[in-house]
């Protein structure tokens, strides 16, 4: 048997179908494809220009002949070719309003006679055309005009009921379809109402007078829509298209059976969509293998619906290939067997890539194919179906699996036998040529071609079936295969696997084996291969890392076979392993523990430590500690040193902690396994702690942040603070540090300060941890504390204005000296009353009333609150209105009611300087602007003030003020 993988392609097609004459395609608006190297290139060399209906045919050799919008016919030089008596193919009886306005036809056995089928439509766009000319057909001698053909005969009317003389012109629908017949005869048919006309094409001709009617279990509802058969011929799919003034019609997609041997439609058919559920079908057609149903539809969006014909319920396996906005479609087989779908006014044509697929692996590709200047539109041509029926290659040792269509990938120790899927019929002659591409010398006759990697090898393979039916005719048939011969991976049959049992049970020859951890060294490192395990009886391991060998493995060994398995190509070698078992009796090797200072987790590393809990340990040097005490036993070159976190991952070889191992971070307490090996062999497991010595770090801290000093030296000392960092560990030791200068002799946990700066205490802690000095650490812990100087107020001084013309724009503007963050306030030590100036050292109040007025200064850092003496504001009256009202009857100084001042001597002039009146106003309460008894006019006056306070302080102030009687 073979070992096969296959790749499916979908850009590339290794198919060369039996015919060509399906290469070119004109269509659309000036659009053109040409099929001949495989997949398509844009043409812009056509001349069509159709809605809807479009022919092209090609010759076996994939030469373009003729191209046709039912209308208008042209020659390969894109010429209009003529009739025999010279008249132009201009107005033949299609319309490219036609759903399929035409099809070409070739006779059977004379490469030179073609026939070119013409629908017509009652939906003419142009007067010129005829009112739905019916089914009509012309006759094309290729031999004429040099080889690019004339019309020799037609248009031959098919749509005249032989039988009845009706004629059917008038009701005859847009659908026209071919494939082959027995005997080499081609069936053209089309379809009017609810009957099937199926026409015959031998090499006689059309057989135009003897139609086999079938009246099928369907009405036509409209003329539109596409008609296909299946390549196999074996089906018929009809698109009823009802569609217009916003409705969707009761038009359906209908699919019939096919007897290419009697041309005969089944009357039963199977109604696959529903116009208000899928829209109205337009576009339909079939995979290559005949397997597989699609039609396009629209409702408002262009939408294309899958149907998989194997099924029973064929309108069951319905699936939503593609929706986009769009109108209705066209959908042609490719020579490339791929579908291609037309939306109207697109430069592109839509792909579904691979339509023998099952629906959940379709890929379409909207815009698939670029095509140039041309634009598509509703239509692309119809051919003889049975252009795209491939033959097959298949496997003879499992003829179900289709070969051609894939490139075959066979393993070098295998062969593989392929040959046609085609049955030999009786009477008939079969001639086979195999050939490979770039190798001329091979040529085998034979139907059955076996390959090897060393006969004939990898390379593309070409298939000519050349065959004469029973009836005489001559057909060729062409296929292709690609045939990959892979290599075989390599396996390292030489490993001895050797555990040391430290299971439940380390004396019975059984433990755990890594299998997984073999695989690299079993496939000698190949990259994409997967490796598996088996007992001698074929049991597959499934637990490849946790196995236990099913025998004792100590005296002799426990075998498994392995197979190694190219994951790409499916080739596979098979090989073994050799399992021993060394038994233990003393439990795991005791190494020396290893200690290390807890990581520092602190969020602000610069101003103090922070234990982590856990800590960074460096294990190589532990390997390095076992090989220099190993007395030369242990070296790095020739043993494998891998640590791990349990003992069963340490007997498994599963969860091995990798290097770089600084990358780790393990808390106290943590054990570690290291596992020794040489090559396949287990020398020991050794076990060890970690032990995490934390850092110091003080309990409860005391952090002064202010300390009150006297300003500007502190002299006296105002007062001291502690800084506490007590860690409650008696053994630790302290060291403090002033602006980063060490104080000295200040060892203690408490530190006493008199001034301000930032202070940092290290506090280290010694671990003697086991007996003997190797392994002691000391820690170290830190922390920072920020000590700010601050005072009372000092040096006060104060400016001042009053007796301002307003009365009450008054200010104080006091300066201060200190080290503290000050606020002022006004007449009130309140709290809530203080205010914080833009300059620290000083502030100005507005708006100061008369009288005596105190500010009081506060330390924002609880150094204490100032005050300054009461300072006395006075203001002289501008004027006054003696009238009795009660308001301003008298001329007074405001601000001296109060014990600030001791004397107040007012003196009033008028302006001649002669003295009216002198007053004491300590003792009176102003003047009230009388002389000897009589009233004053209203006028100016002048005074002469002299003010005595409580200090001896003299003040002197002359002015003048107005008096006004109302």
């Amino acid at each position: 048997m073979r070992n096969l993988f296959t790749f499916i392609l979908l850009i590339f097609v290794l198919n060369v179908y039996s015919q060509k004459e399906a290469n070119f395609w004109y269509f659309g608006e000036n659009a053109g494809l040409d099929f001949s190297t495989g997949e398509p290139r844009a043409l812009s060399n056509g001349k069509l220009s159709t809605d809807e209906g479009c022919s092209s045919i090609s010759n076996a050799d994939g030469d373009l002949l003729f191209y046709s919008d039912g209308i208008t016919l042209y020659n390969s030089n894109h010429e209009i070719m003529t009739f025999t008596d010279g008249r132009l193919a201009t107005s033949l009886e299609g319309n490219p309003s036609s759903t399929q306005s035409a099809l070409f036809v070739p006779n059977p056995t004379n490469k030179n006679l073609y026939y070119l089928f013409t629908v017509g439509t009652n939906f003419v766009g142009n007067a010129s055309y005829p009112v739905n000319p019916g089914f009509n057909f012309y006759t094309i001698d290729l031999s004429l005009n040099g080889g690019l053909g004339e019309v020799i005969s037609g248009p031959v009317s098919l749509d005249t009921n032989p039988y009845t003389g009706e004629d059917l012109s008038y009701s005859w629908s847009e659908k026209v379809t071919a494939v082959q017949g027995s005997c080499g005869s081609i069936w053209v048919l089309s379809v009017v109402e609810n009957h099937f006309f199926a026409y015959e094409i031998t090499s006689t001709g059309v057989n135009n007078n003897n139609p086999v009617i079938s009246r099928v279990f369907y009405n036509l509802t409209d003329k539109r829509g596409y008609l296909k058969v299946s390549p196999d011929g074996s089906k018929i799919a009809m698109a009823d298209y009802n569609e217009g003034f916003g409705s969707f019609g009761g038009g359906s997609l209908v699919l019939l059976d096919f007897d290419i041997n009697t041309g005969v439609v089944s009357r039963n058919i199977k109604r696959l969509t529903e116009p208000n559920t899928e829209g109205a079908p337009y576009g339909v057609e079939f995979s290559q293998q005949s397997n597989k149903l699609y039609v396009s539809t629209f409702n408002n969006e262009n939408n294309i619906y899958q149907f998989d014909l194997t099924k029973a319920d064929v309108a069951g396996s319905k699936a939503l290939i593609s929706s986009q906005t769009g109108y209705r479609s066209g959908l042609q087989l490719g020579p490339n067997g791929k579908i291609y779908n037309s939306i109207p006014g697109n430069p592109f044509l839509g792909i579904i890539e691979n339509p023998d697929d099952d629906a959940s692996e379709i890929i379409y590709i909207n815009n698939g194919i670029d095509l140039g200047t041309g634009r598509a539109t509703q239509g692309l041509p119809p051919f003889i179906q049975s252009f795209f029926k491939p033959v097959d290659i298949v496997d003879v040792n499992d003829p179900s699996i289709v070969l051609s269509n894939n490139i075959q990938n066979v393993c070098i120790d295998k062969s593989l036998k392929l040959e046609p899927k085609l049955e030999e019929v009786s009477l008939g002659t079969y001639n086979y040529l195999w050939t490979k591409e770039g190798d001329s010398s091979i040529k085998v006759t034979t139907r059955i071609l076996e390959l090897t990697d060393t006969n004939y090898g990898s390379g593309k393979y070409n298939l000519e079936i050349k065959s004469t039916d029973s009836c005489g005719n001559e057909k060729t048939y062409n296929s292709s295969v690609e045939v990959a011969f892979q290599s075989i991976p390599t396996i390292n049959n030489s490993i001895i696997y050797n555990q040391c049992d430290y299971d439940t049970n380390s004396l019975d020859g059984k433990t755990f084996f890594n299998l997984e951890a073999k695989e690299m060294e079993l496939s000698n490192n190949a990259a994409d291969v997967s490796v598996e395990f088996f007992e001698l009886d074929d049991t597959l391991i499934n637990n490849k890392v946790g196995y236990i060998n099913r025998k004792a493995a100590i005296t002799n060994s426990h075998i498994l076979k392995v197979k190694v398995t190219n994951n790409t190509t499916g080739c596979s070698v098979f090989g073994q392993i050799e399992l021993k078992v060394t038994p233990t009796t003393s439990g795991f090797n005791q190494l020396k523990n290893i200690y290390k200072a807890e990581n520092n987790a602190s969020t602000d590393i610069t101003n103090f430590s922070k234990g982590s809990n856990d800590a960074t340990f460096n294990l190589d040097k532990k390997i390095d500690k076992v090989i220099s005490n190993s007395s030369g036993v242990f070296n790095r070159s020739e043993y494998q040193f891998k640590y791990y976190l349990t003992s069963e991952d340490a007997a498994k070889e599963t969860n091995e902690i990798t290097a770089p191992y600084t990358a780790n971070r393990y808390s106290n307490g943590t054990k570690i396994y290291l596992r020794i090996s040489k090559g396949n062999t287990c020398e020991g497991i050794a076990e060890f702690n970690l032990f995490v010595n934390k850092l110091p770090e003080p309990l409860n801290v005391i952090n002064p942040n202010i300390i009150c000093l006297n300003f500007p030296n502190n002299s006296p000392v105002l007062e001291t603070k502690n800084i506490s960092s007590d860690t409650g560990n008696s053994i630790d030791n302290y060291k403090w540090f002033l602006n980063s200068i060490e104080i000295p002799n200040e060892t203690n946990s408490t530190l006493i300060i008199n001034k301000g700066g930032i202070y940092k205490v290290l506090i280290n802690r010694y671990y003697p941890n086991e007996p003997g000095n190797e392994d002691d650490i000391e820690t170290t812990g830190y922390k920072t504390f920020s000590v700010q100087e601050s005072s009372i107020a000092e040096n006060i001084s104060i400016k001042y204005i009053d007796n301002q013309d307003e009365g009450f724009n008054n200010t104080i503007t006091i300066n201060v000296e200190g080290l503290g963050d000050y606020e002022y306030a006004l007449n009130t030590n309140s709290l809530s009353d203080f205010k914080k100036g833009d300059n620290n050292l000083s502030y100005t109040f507005t708006n100061v009333p008369t009288g005596l007025n105190k500010i009081y200064i506060r330390d924002r850092n609880e150094c204490g609150i100032v005050n300054t003496n009461e300072i006395s504001f006075i203001y002289f009256q501008r004027h006054f209105t003696p009238n009795g009202d009660g308001v301003n009857d008298t001329w007074n100084i405001s601000g001296i009611d109060n014990n600030f001042y001791t004397d107040v001597d007012l003196q009033i002039f008028d302006r001649f300087g002669k003295v009216l009146k002198i007053i004491d106003l300590k003792t009176e309460n102003g003047w009230n602007g009388t002389y000897n008894g009589k009233l004053l006019p209203t006028n100016d006056y002048w005074y002469n003030a002299v003010l005595k306070d409580v200090n001896g302080n003299i003040r002197k102030q002359t002015g003048h003020f107005s008096l006004l009687r109302k």
